[in-house]
């Protein structure tokens, strides 16, 4: 507190100090200025006492009036929450009172609910129980329009008690539906098969020789009114039995809706004569011959469209039945294929030859009737069937087994390496050996086979059967190219590459196909699901998710890679390590001919007047041109133009690279050598890949270029070699004048050389010495 006051009193002092300084300063004549300065101080001082007066007044009033006001509203609340105190009281004790009489109420309008609830189910009883009374009345009298007016008021009735939940009174009802159902078909169903008999259906070899009747229009009217009868007993789809599927496995495979009423009728016929010919001990009923029944189906499928178009088409479109008689006739046909199938599934098993028959059959019956008949791709058909347990993957061990043996045969085979077609020189551009195009082709066709499975998790399967095929081809192939190594120029070898070329070539074609774009991004969706999943199993401990938890935000380059990326790479890297050892035993041997003309005395070469009547090829380099040349001419032949093109342009570029190194640098020249290295690569190497490429020299720059610094006048070649001496002072003495030596290189036509390397081909000249 002490601390406090003197810091207070010293801050006073010095604002003391401060105002005389500022008032008064070292001439005595301020001093006058006191008796201004007191009168003003005083006036002030004056007027802060009547503002302190004033607030003294004042302020204790207002404060005086806020807090009566505050001690009157305190008052008020205090009365209200006496008020609202009293209230509670007297409504509990109201509440009190009138709880029994409450809770009366509740028992009472629960036993109303209640007696409700009975009353309308006990309605709905009287209301079924009505209904089918008036139904057998007129069943009775035989009305048949009454009867249905009544069915359609029960249908009614029953899908209005979908939301119920007295379970056991729906069910009543359903039954109820369903009986009266059955009876009325069936008392109608016997006209119908009348009416169809005397209309020749079905469409078969002992109906086709009946005599036409002669009352036709009238049994055809006959037929509509049937037809229509039929189209008001179609039950909701959730209890509406199909006759058609009778096998219980296939109802566990596949999900098969009814069939509409008329044609369930109109299948039993041909269901009979099916089950006839092709169940049982008769000799129709073959392992062996499963396009027997195939064939039946496809022919019934063909004589009875026109019947289906002309009679009951039109019948149910004036109805308002969305539905397509030709489709469901179809379909009832196809599940009794199906249903056959998978009866004959569990014997098929245990022979390959005759599984592998089915299936091929199965295929051409699906692809039938998809095409030709136009049967929706959204219906299920007989590769439903195939594409579920032990059948699918005994499908996919036969297709691995077959294929494996066809490989075994391509591979031995006499002609394997040969080309189909080289006698043909407008086919055999790639030179495809036998053999890779026999299994390209065989891919090929186990494309086709799998490509209208229905499900891409099948589809899945059957490409990854495909991509162990082709690593099982490129391991074989590299066996074989194996003993050939020693001799990367020869048939053999050259045939194995145009071979494994031709593979990556067809894969990178089919990458791009939508067929297999869809396979990548169906496998990229389930490698993400999969992910997502053992994520889930890894996190369930620490982490519940919810029933609902979907990943939508997956940020995924779907389409960076194809389904056939890894066993490209393998092929293309096979391909490139073939031709690279291609490339270097030819260059070798190139070498090998080549000593003499690196040794050859360059610097005492007649000089460039001498030779201009004999510059002709070196006598050195016949042996390494004619090496050259004829490894271009072999190379060419054997292999494919995408291949031979890559092998010279690599050939060059070693070539150039040797020259300039092994010749070039290595050598001392006068101006005549000069002109004859010049006249060999420009009149005799350039040429010899002049075939391939309009301008063969620019895969020889750097020789092109040392060569016309090796034949620049001496006058010329001084200069530029000065310049290029005073460029390498620039760099020690950096206050220097510096030259822009890459401009004065290209003016010489030298774009590729580095100054370094054309100084040094400049120092090489015998006829230009610079101290």
């Amino acid at each position: 507190m002490a601390a406090s006051v003197l810091n207070d009193s010293s801050a006073v002092n010095d604002a003391v100090i401060n105002f005389i300084n500022s008032n008064f300063d070292d001439n005595p004549r301020s001093l006058y200025k006191a008796k201004d300065l007191y009168n003003s101080l005083k006036e002030k001082q004056e007027q802060l006492i009547k503002k302190v007066s004033l607030v003294s007044t004042e302020v204790p009033s207002e404060i005086e009036k806020a807090i009566k006001v505050a001690e009157k509203t305190g008052k008020d609340v205090k009365k209200l929450g006496e008020k609202q105190e009293k209230l509670r009281h007297e409504i509990l004790d109201k509440l009190r009172d009138v709880e029994p009489m409450v809770d009366d109420l509740k028992k009472l309008t629960s036993k109303v609910e209640e007696l409700d609830r009975y009353s309308k189910y006990l309605s709905v009883l009287s209301k079924v129980e009505d209904i089918s009374h008036q139904l057998q009345a007129a069943l009775i009298t035989q009305t048949s329009q009454p009867a249905l007016n009544n069915f359609t008021e029960l249908i009614i009735l029953y899908k209005d008690l979908q939301s119920s939940k007295c379970v056991r009174l729906v069910r009543f009802v359903e039954d109820t539906v369903i009986f009266w159902n059955n009876i009325i078909k069936s008392r109608i169903a016997r006209e119908f098969e009348e009416v169809l008999k005397s209309l020749r259906w079905p469409v078969v070899t002992s109906t086709i020789k009946s005599v036409t009747p002669p009352n036709i229009a009238e049994i055809k009217k006959k037929m509509e009114s049937i037809l229509r009868q039929l189209s008001h007993l179609q039950l909701p789809e959730h209890i509406s039995p199909d006759a058609t599927v009778t096998n219980p496995d296939l109802k566990k495979i596949v999900e098969l809706t009814p069939l509409i009423y008329p044609m369930q009728l109109m299948l039993i016929p041909l269901k009979k004569r099916f089950r006839f010919h092709f169940y049982g001990n008769k000799q129709t009923n073959s392992l062996d011959k499963p396009e027997w029944y195939f064939t039946q189906v496809l022919s019934w499928i063909r004589d009875h469209d026109d019947f289906i178009n002309k009679n009951i088409k039109p019948i149910l479109k004036e109805e308002g039945i969305e539905v397509n008689p030709q489709i469901e006739f179809m379909r009832g046909l196809v599940q009794l294929v199906m249903e056959k199938i998978v009866t004959d599934i569990p014997e098929l098993l245990f022979d390959d030859h005759q599984i592998s028959h089915m299936i091929d059959e199965a295929l051409m019956f699906d692809r039938e009737i998809r095409n030709t008949y136009n049967y929706p791709a959204s219906e299920p058909g007989c590769l439903h069937v195939l594409i579920h347990g032990e059948v699918f993957r005994k499908w996919l061990q036969i297709e691995k087994k077959f294929a494996i043996e066809k490989i075994d045969g391509m591979l031995t085979s006499p002609s394997a390496w040969l080309s189909q077609y080289k006698d043909i020189t407008d086919v055999d551009e790639l030179k495809v050996p036998e053999c890779a195009e026999s299994f390209m082709t065989l891919l090929l066709t186990i494309t086709d086979r799998y490509k209208p499975l229905p499900t891409p998790a099948s589809q899945l399967q059957f490409l990854k059967l495909q991509l162990e095929l082709l690593e099982e081809f490129r391991v074989r192939v590299v066996q074989i190219m194996k003993e050939y190594t020693h001799n990367p120029v020869g048939e053999q070898f050259a045939a194995i590459l145009n071979g494994v070329h031709y593979v990556v070539e067809v894969l990178r074609e089919w990458s791009e196909l939508v067929f297999f774009l869809k396979l990548q991004y169906c496998k990229m969706m389930n490698d993400i699901e999969s992910e997502d999943s053992r994520n889930s199993l890894k996190s369930s401990s620490s982490l519940e998710l919810p029933d609902d938890f979907l990943v939508h935000d997956v940020n995924v380059p779907i389409f960076e890679t194809t389904v056939f990326e890894d066993v490209m790479e393998k092929y293309e890297s096979l391909r490139n390590e073939m031709l690279k050892n291609c490339a270097n035993y030819i260059h070798m041997d190139i070498q090998a001919h080549s000593h003499s003309y690196k040794k050859d005395r360059w610097l005492v070469l007649p000089s460039q007047k001498d030779l201009q009547s004999t510059l002709g090829l070196s006598i050195s380099a016949c042996d390494m041109f004619l090496v050259l040349k004829g490894h271009l001419a072999l190379m060419e032949d054997l292999l494919s133009k995408p291949l031979f093109r890559i092998l010279w342009q690599r050939l060059a570029e070693k070539l150039n690279k040797f020259i300039l190194n092994d010749v070039i640098l290595s050598n001392h020249f006068n101006d005549g050598g000069g002109v004859q290295l010049h006249f060999d690569m420009t009149r005799n190497l350039f040429p010899l890949f002049g075939e391939f490429t309009p301008k063969p020299e620019n895969y020889f720059r750097e020789v092109k270029e040392a060569c016309i610094l090796l034949t620049l006048k001496a006058g010329s070649a001084i200069l530029l070699k000065e310049v290029l001496m005073a460029d390498v002072d620039t760099i020690k003495d950096p206050n220097s004048k510096k030259t822009d030596i890459k401009q004065t290189l290209s003016e010489m036509g030298v774009y590729k050389l580095s100054p370094k390397i054309a100084g040094k081909i400049l120092s090489l000249r015998a006829d230009i010495n610079i101290s």
